[in-house]
């Protein structure tokens, strides 16, 4: 399966979306994200986590990520599925991290999600390709 994603070229970041599957897989929730090809990890605000059914406090598992303000421990949680770029991943581990205020995005699409796909990004289209 081939998807292919439009973006805009002359933006200083590439935004895309993502869709959310709460824990019981009843609900999704849209969330405007970054994609970021140095990310190793995807990375959701703690209240979307939380508001999807989610307990980033009592995760035992803990990634370390280097921030402008130095290194912190993030909480990982499993989610059910997350959707991007027209192509959906089960049970993704993602990251719960609040990104600076004055950010214009809620979170960032990482490598965890993109290595499931061959990828393509062709700036002098606006297009990035998916394919399984």
């Amino acid at each position: 399966m081939t998807t292919l994603t439009k973006f805009d070229a002359s933006a200083n970041i590439i935004l895309v979306n993502v869709e959310l599957t709460n824990f019981d897989e009843s609900e999704t929730t849209l969330l405007p994200v970054v994609l970021d090809t140095g990310a190793t990890f995807t990375i959701i605000p703690w209240d979307i986590a939380v508001d999807l059914g989610y307990d980033p406090a009592s995760s035992e598992r803990r990634q370390r990520i280097f921030t402008g303000s130095g290194v912190e421990f993030c909480p990982v949680v499993t989610l059910k599925k997350m959707t991007s770029l027209g192509m959906a991943v089960q049970d993704i581990d993602v990251l719960c991290h609040d990104l600076p205020e004055g950010s214009c995005v809620d979170g960032l699409l990482g490598l965890n999600f993109l290595r499931m796909f061959d990828f393509e990004i062709k700036y002098s289209q606006g297009t990035i390709q998916l394919i399984s």
